[in-house]
């Protein structure tokens, strides 16, 4: 009894000092199948979508009921994104398989999936062949084949291509991609309209069944601001899809014309050359001040400032331009026979000529291939071989790192820079080493019959020249033109009076809709400034005001902005489900139709049996949780008591 008693309180003692045991657990793990369903638009692309849109969600629901037993499944939803355990609305614009494959797999690459499985109709229209992707994937994938592969008749435009900003009163070109199957031949208009009115039409032809054709227009607005225009096909007999016949293109036309002067200190052809090409372009306007009159002329209300062989010779000297070339505003310089490099060398412009003692020579250009900060027109280079030489001035020419070279001299200084741009502290600058650009556009106009290669690199340099940053001390930064499957971003820098970066600072937005909605939001302090993500918007036009606080000032800025509907999942509608089969094809998967559920349950049931594993857990315990050792406890301590009893102890 002794022994009993001893036992009992060794194993409470041993208790309290809280034991613990190491135990292994066998574990069978199930598989894991990645389920990816096509939320695009098109999948509901039925003339009887309440049907589709309740069998897409019983499919749904089986392959749950059939595999959730004995697989893990991760459902994803995707279209222009990939939306984890979302039910499918099926609103999505785009169809981006390859992007959600690459997503869903990248995201569970260490967990060593069993299977892919894709639900979709396989019209992709963003990213890449998603066939390319499931090669490297290292497990199967099965498709499960939906929407609808008939071949209707129906005639689109497939594609609209223009620059999506103009200037008032020039044309800009529309060119058009039209496309079709399922045709009969004869006759289709397409046509470009604008608050109704016509601005261009011409009749098609539709010779076969089947039809690509591209159409070029020429369209001009004289009003300012974001336009619109519909591009339209008519519809052909027996077209289901109509949504595709029809395209909206908008057009930010510019306001804001740019003024260029023209400083010279004597009359001169190249003067008219520039003139004349920079007028080509309707947003330039340009004024010629000549040297009796400077004083006339204010640096500040000038977007660019041409020094025309200035400093000179003789005449106009660095003390009559002081009050330009003290400006913040754009320059280019152009040298000559008149002017006085010593001085220009003084002027801290990026560029020096040394050695060359104020000599003259006759040197052709070419063409740097490195050039960067705009792409001129690629016959530029062959036909400025074909040109007269300009009178260039001799020596050396020294460039600084931030000035970037688009013309060098050929002949003996072969990498010597004759045209070279840039910009330095917020100020751009351009230098011209060489006169006479006059031959070059009597040259374009006789032999080529047009000015257009000659007007090209002088318009895209003054382009370059006259974009200026903006120096205000609140900027609100956006895009006029917004996909609706993109989201709306504004950024915004703020300054004080001397141009310090100011944080902090409470900035504020109210946007307002075409419907008069208001909906206000509150910019977030960001590494380079301020930055607000307002999401998805509705197609229409909106406008926004915002407004920063810096001290007791309150600084505005307002601006508006298009949210442009996408068509994309209406451009084409039958079911691609050729890029379905190649999937499971390649990857060592199989296909199935919706209908075909009943043989898809078996293949996944067996393929996961073989993919099931069991893994070992070690699991650590308190031995006082253990129910055997206080039941061990509980049964000595009732034996002790009762042989007491038994033999009369108490």
């Amino acid at each position: 009894m002794k022994g009993l008693r001893f036992a009992v309180l060794f194993l409470m003692t041993f208790l309290l000092l809280s034991p613990v045991i190491k135990l292994k657990k066998r574990v069978k793990n199930k598989p894991l199948i990645l389920v990816l369903q096509d939320n695009s638009s098109s999948m509901l692309n039925h003339p009887d979508s309440v049907k589709i849109r309740s069998a897409l969600d019983s499919l749904k629901d089986q392959l749950t009921s059939e595999l959730s037993g004995v697989a893990d499944l991760k459902w994803y939803a995707f279209s222009d994104s990939v939306q984890k355990e979302t039910s499918p609305d099926y609103k999505g614009n785009l169809s981006n398989y390859s992007d959600a494959i690459q997503t869903v797999a990248g995201q569970h690459a260490y967990e060593k999936p069993a299977a892919m499985l894709v639900i979709g109709d396989g019209i992709y229209n963003a990213g890449q062949n998603p066939v390319n992707l499931v090669k490297t994937l290292g497990y199967p994938v099965y498709s499960v084949l939906e929407g609808d592969t008939t071949l209707h008749s129906d005639l689109r435009i497939s594609r609209v291509r223009a620059n999506p900003t103009a200037f008032p009163g020039k044309a800009f070109p529309v060119e058009v991609e039209i496309s079709g199957q399922g045709l009969q031949p004869g006759q289709n208009r397409i046509s470009i309209t604008q608050n109704g009115r016509v601005v261009g039409q011409r009749i098609i032809r539709i010779t076969g069944p089947s039809v690509f054709l591209q159409e070029s227009f020429r369209v001009k607005s004289d009003k300012p601001g974001l336009q619109h225009y519909k591009i339209q096909v008519n519809p052909v007999a027996g077209e289901q899809n109509i949504a595709n016949n029809t395209r909206i293109l908008t057009i930010d036309v510019l306001n804001n014309q740019r003024k260029i002067l023209i400083l010279a200190g004597a009359p001169h052809p190249d003067i008219g050359a520039l003139t004349d090409a920079l007028e080509s372009d309707p947003q330039f306007r340009v004024v010629v001040a000549p040297f009796a009159h400077f004083e006339d002329y204010s640096p500040q209300k000038f977007n660019l400032l041409i020094f025309y062989q200035l400093p000179g010779t003789g005449g106009a000297g660095i003390s009559h331009l002081k009050r330009f070339i003290d400006s913040r505003t754009s320059r280019w310089f152009i040298l000559g026979a008149k002017s006085s490099i010593s001085a220009f060398n003084k002027l801290n412009t990026g560029m020096k000529i040394v050695g060359g003692n104020e000599q003259l020579a006759d040197v052709q250009m070419k063409i740097n291939p490195g050039f960067g900060l705009f792409h001129p027109d690629i016959r530029l280079n062959e036909w400025l071989g074909t040109q007269m030489p300009l009178v260039v001035p001799e020596g050396k020419t020294e460039v600084e790192p931030f000035m970037e070279t688009m013309f060098y001299q050929t002949g003996k200084n072969d990498e010597n820079p004759a045209l070279v741009m840039g910009e330095q502290k917020g100020i751009k600058k351009a230098i011209l080493a060489g006169e006479g650009i006059w031959k070059w556009r009597i040259s374009a106009m006789s032999v080529d019959g047009n000015e257009g290669l000659f007007n090209d690199w002088i318009v895209n340099t003054a382009r370059y020249l006259a974009l200026k940053r903006n120096e205000d001390q609140f900027n609100v930064h956006f895009n006029r033109m917004v996909l609706a499957n993109e989201t709306v971003r504004f950024s915004a820098t703020l300054f004080n009076a001397i141009y310090e970066p100011v944080r902090n600072s409470a900035v504020t937005l109210d946007l307002t809709d075409d419907a008069g909605k208001l909906f206000h939001y509150v910019f977030t302090e960001g590494d380079d400034g301020y930055e607000l993500d307002a999401g998805h918007l509705t197609p229409g036009s909106y406008h926004f005001s915002a407004i920063a606080k810096v001290g007791t000032d309150s600084l505005k800025e307002s601006g508006d902005f298009e949210v442009m509907a996408t068509q994309t999942e209406m451009l084409e509608t039958r079911a691609n489900q050729q890029v379905m089969k190649a999937m499971a094809e390649y990857s060592g998967g199989k296909a199935y139709y919706a209908s075909q559920l009943a043989q898809l349950f078996p293949n996944m049931k067996k393929l996961l049996q073989s993919k099931s594993e069991r893994t070992e857990e070690v699991v650590m315990m308190d031995a006082i949780r253990y129910e055997f050792v206080l039941f061990l406890l509980v049964i000595l301590l009732a034996i002790e008591w009762f042989l007491r009893r038994y033999w009369g102890s108490y």
